[in-house]
């Protein structure tokens, strides 16, 4: 198979993934002290690392700083984060994961691997360990790529008025999607 097969076949992939994934998000988590956005679980993610300053932690997030302070406010509000002085400057104060915190991020984490499992049953040891150092290679290079985007590297998807091409929508891009991945399963078959 030539590089342009593969590289719509991954392209044809990705876009069912991003499908399927939006069917599996969910957006808010009841626990036992209230509902919480998912989001919000992404700061107690990454305070079960160690405590973090607010502005530390909306940057590890990639997350605005008033997203964050809301998030935090409603885990403060259930046990779940508390706020200390930094004992390197007490004039500033970080973020500390509570027990209570504790206890859901293993619950999360708990509910994921028995995802995990269930999607993953089919596959080896084996097959585990090289999708995710694939995986991981694929997300270092689009995190990097994501990071050289700017103003001159947006793709133009319509036509202007006085362009006879027509505006591709986002059901034309799903539709050729699934082209793809039709024409991949055709590929295959017929080697």
């Amino acid at each position: 198979m030539s590089r342009p097969e593969n590289v719509d076949e991954l392209i044809a992939v990705l876009g069912r993934w991003a499908r399927i994934r939006e069917r599996l998000v969910v957006t808010k988590l009841r626990t036992p002290d209230g509902t919480v956005e998912t989001a919000a679980f992404q700061c107690l993610f990454e305070l079960a690392v160690g405590p973090l300053r607010s502005g530390e932690l909306a940057e590890r997030l990639f997350a605005d700083p008033s997203t964050v302070s809301r998030h935090i406010a409603s885990l403060v509000g259930l046990g779940y984060v508390r706020r200390e002085a930094d004992p390197r400057d007490g004039r500033a104060t970080i973020l500390v994961l509570t027990d209570p915190g504790r206890r859901q991020v293993e619950a999360v984490r708990e509910h994921r691997m028995r995802g995990m499992d269930s999607m993953l049953g089919e596959f080896s040891d084996g097959d585990i360990g090289n999708l995710a150092t694939l995986m991981t290679r694929f997300v270092d290079a689009a995190e990097q790529f994501a990071g050289q985007v700017d103003d001159e590297h947006i793709i133009s998807v319509g036509a202007h008025a006085d362009d006879p091409t027509p505006t591709r929508t986002d059901s034309d891009i799903h539709d050729t999607t699934d082209d793809l991945a039709a024409r991949s399963r055709h590929a295959k078959a017929s080697r």
